[in-house]
Order: C-alpha cells, then structure tokens, then sequence
C-alpha cells in the first residue's frame, strides 16, 4: 500500500517541505531507502523498526521502498524519524490515521520510542502559518518555538506510542493552538553587570551608551584591568528590548544551530544574544559553514552583540570574514553541498590592548615594547576593518582614589530609557524603510535624515579632511551624530554632534 507523508528538513535557515512516500507491497522482504539521504537519514531505518516493535507493532515482511521527495535535495539530520515511522504504520495497515494529509510531522526516534527534539522547528512553523488548516506534529521538546507562532495548530507527544493514540483517536481536544510570542514573558538577566557598580569611566558609558542607542560598532582600547571588558558586558542591560520580528528572527537561527542530540526543550530568545566568542575561534565557528552549513557566532549574534575581547590575538582572515557581515547584515556561505545566506545584522564591539604589553597608554606604568613591535601589533587590524568601527575609545586606567568614593553612578535602568527613547526616534524616522536603526543608514540616507545647515555642513567636511576621514568614514561620522542628536531629542545635527562624534571617530594611541 503506497502512503505519502508531509514533513520538512532544514537547509540553512529555510525549512523546505519533503515528502515521505513508503510503498509496502508483498514481495521478498527488504527495505530500500531513496533521495539523496544523508548517513543520519539513511540510519533511521533501524531506529524506526526498533521504536515501531516497542509499541507491539511489526512493519517488516515486506517489500518496502521510501522515497525523499524532492529527490535531488540532500535530506540532513533525524527529523524524518517520525514521518518515517507513521509512513511504514499506515502503509503496512497497522494503523489508520483519519485525515492523514492534514499532518506535518517531524521528531527523532530513540529505539525504545521516546521523542526527541529537533532543530529548526520554529523554520517549520512559519512556513505553515498561511495553511491554517495543518496540523504539526512535533516532540514535546519543541512546543516552545512552535508556539510563537500564533495560530498554528500542533500536536505533541513524548513517546511514539502516545503519538499513534492521539492520531488514531483524531479529537479535537488534543490539538493545541500556539498563542504566540505575547504568551511570553521578558525577564531581566540577574547575571548582567551594571552599570551603577562601574566606578567612573563616565566617557567610556557615553561611549557606549551612544553605540546602544544607534547599533554602532566600537572598539575600546586600554591597559590591562581598565575596565574594557567590564563595561562591554554591562552593554546587555541597556539595550532595547527585542521586538516580536526579531525575537522570531533571532530564535529562528538558534533553533537551526541546536547541536545534535541535544535533548533539553529549547526556549525562546527573548533577551538580545551577547555572543563572545575566544580569540582562538576559527573562521567556520565565527562565520558559519562546515559539513552541515550551520550558523557561525556572528549570525547567533543576530540583532544583538558579537563581543571580540583582545581583538589583535584573532587570526586576521577570521577578522577580515567579518567586513561583509558588518556592511550587508547577512553572511553568504558556500559549499560544495550548496549555498546558504545567514542573517548577521549585529552591534561589533571589541577591546583590545594598545601594545603587546599593554601599557603605553599607562601614566603609572612605563611600556617596554619597541616602536617597531607597536606598529606591528596595531597592523594585525587592518585599515578597512577599523574604518567599519563606528566608536573608537581609549579607556585610561581607573585612579585608586575613585574606590574611595562612596555612592554609585548611573543605573543601567536610567541609561536603557534614554536608549529607548533615542530608538522610538529612529523606528518613527524609518518607518516605511527596511532598517531599524541610524547604524544601518546608506549614504544617501545618512545625508538625507542628518540635516545640518550650511555651516555645520561645512565645519564636518573640513574636519573629514583634516582627520583624512575616508568616504565611508565620513558618512559613519555622520551616523554618530545622528545619534548623538537622537539622545537629546533634537531635529538636526549640530556642531557639539558633530565634535562628539569626532571624538570617537578614529582611534589615536
């Protein structure tokens, strides 16, 4: 008896719909298996016919052939387990599913019949959220991305057995209806640092505090122990809460780049991703690719932080991966086994020490390296990369005095609602374009909505000059004082803007 079952598989981050077709007919007993499978696919036989016996049935005895369709995608990964199984169920007359066409299955088998969960379902669900009419059937692992999907109908189970009683049973009581991401609740990391426990360093939160506000990159350069990586780790708890698309967005990479064989229920991404990768990262883990073309940091890091502590120690080729990301917000990987395009729009930030020994920039501290080694160390990041970085700030060390004192400075809390103001600023200015924040500007948008008159206009080009600001150098010099004027609430950019940006503008040790 010939059954075609719905399901999907993942390449990159798009689901793409496959069919499960299993003819059983009599014959001599084998089992042939087609359509590009990969090992994990073509192993699932013997899974499915272990969790099959463990429920009293019995699928063999039969001339069984299973296609892939489409036959020419390569099928990755145990998500076709459960399609699998209720295929050679209903083909061999085990079962009898009412309605069979309306289901979407998806779910890895263990032997003994237990579900596990599987990437990239939240990919599946938005792809079925314009046919209100199917019914998904995932692991109870999944229900969590599966729900943010509002409307979409699922069913889910923990074992294979409970699965085949609810869809044999076919009661409406048993299909759930996702209520989307409003059903969710944003907690605040406990685990952030804040800001109110920094002691001074009150240009380097400015410094910050403006790059939140736009979405820049920055770069902090200082002596060892002055604070860089403290500050950057505060910059999660005064960033603007995600919204719905882009929690979609975010846990929809996430959920594609879920390890194999992980069995804890995945959960949403609520909070923006702070992603700080250790500078011996290759470029495969930084930029995504390998064997299965997954997702690399910088697209986990997508609408939040890609974090590089001691920026010089990464392998340049690694660095230079990053400009394309940094300009486009996508990254394009590809394989021999294809292509795949990774949303990366993220906030670069780094640190880094002025000189192999860190303290040329030190009043307290006499720097021991020679002129020739500082030019070399500085040369491990290249021009094109540093003209990318927004925000350019040197971090002097902390006078011991300043632990004396006693009260705190500003709260995280204080600095996030002028962020948030800033951001409701920008979000109203771009509200019939595709970019949501001043750092995304084009040229031609970044001259249009930084409206200066004639001489401020004229007071930043000559300043260009003098700095030998590149063009795109310029147009960025732009964008920070678009925001710095965001921060105050005012219309046009000014000349105080203008010398602000200036001051984070190019980096000089």
């Amino acid at each position: 008896m010939f059954r075609r079952i719905r399901s999907y598989c993942l390449f990159g981050i798009k689901a793409v719909s496959v069919s499960v077709e299993v003819d059983a007919a009599q014959g001599l007993p084998g089992f042939t298996l087609v359509g590009l499978p990969d090992n994990a696919v073509r192993e699932s036989r013997e899974r499915v016919v272990s969790a099959i016996r463990s429920i009293g049935k019995v699928v063999t005895g039969f001339r069984t052939t299973v296609n892939l369709s489409p036959a020419d995608l390569r099928k990755e990964g145990s998500a076709l387990d459960l399609p699998l199984a209720i295929g050679l169920l209903v083909s061999t007359g085990e079962i009898e599913i009412p309605q069979l066409e309306r289901y979407v299955f998806v779910g890895e088998l263990s032997l003994d019949g237990l579900l596990k969960p599987v990437r990239g379902v939240l990919s599946i669900a938005m792809n079925l959220s314009t046919e209100r009419k199917c019914i998904l059937v995932i692991p109870r692992g999944n229900v969590q991305e599966a729900s943010l999907v509002e409307g979409i109908h699922f069913v889910c189970a923990d074992t294979l057995g409970e699965c085949v009683e609810i869809l044999t049973r076919n009661s409406c009581q048993d299909v759930k209806v996702a209520k989307g991401i409003a059903s969710y609740r944003v907690d605040v990391d406990d685990k952030v640092p804040d800001f109110k426990n920094v002691v001074g360093m009150d240009g380097v939160k400015r410094a910050l505090e403006i790059a939140a506000a736009g979405a820049h990159n920055f770069l902090l350069v200082g002596s060892p122990g002055a604070g860089k990586t403290l500050c950057a780790k505060c910059l999660p708890g005064i960033l603007p809460e995600m919204t719905e698309q882009e929690i979609l967005e975010t846990t929809r990479i996430h959920s594609c780049a879920r390890s194999a064989g992980d069995s804890d229920e995945f959960k949403p991404v609520l909070a923006r991703p702070f992603r700080s990768p250790h500078h011996s990262a290759s470029m495969v883990s930084l930029v995504g690719g390998g064997t299965r073309l997954l997702p690399g940091e910088a697209s986990l890091a997508h609408n939040g932080v890609l974090f590089l502590d001691e920026l010089p120690e990464f392998n340049r080729s690694v660095l230079e991966a990053l400009r394309e990301p940094m300009e486009e917000g996508e990254i394009s990987v590809s394989r021999a086994s294809g292509t795949v395009v990774w949303p990366a729009r993220f906030m670069m930030g780094a640190a880094m020490n002025p000189c192999p020994c860190g303290y040329s920039m030190d009043p307290k501290r006499e720097c021991t390296c020679l002129p020739e080694a500082r030019k070399r160390y500085r040369e491990k990041i290249s021009g094109p990369l540093l003209d990318r970085i927004d925000i350019q700030v040197s971090v002097p060390p902390v006078d011991a005095a300043m632990f004396a004192i006693k009260g705190r400075g500003e709260s995280s809390a204080d600095i996030r609602r002028r962020v948030c103001a800033a951001r409701v600023i920008q979000r109203e200015r771009f509200r019939n374009l595709t970019f949501k924040s001043n750092a995304e500007m084009s040229s031609e948008y970044a001259r249009k909505f930084a409206a200066m008159t004639p001489a401020v206009e004229s007071f930043a080009v000559n300043a260009a000059a003098k700095m030998e600001l590149s063009a795109r150098g310029y147009f960025r010099l732009l964008k920070v004082a678009r925001t710095i004027a965001d921060l105050r609430g005012a219309s046009a950019v000014d000349i105080m803007d203008l010398s602000e940006a200036l001051r984070y503008r190019a980096f000089r040790g």
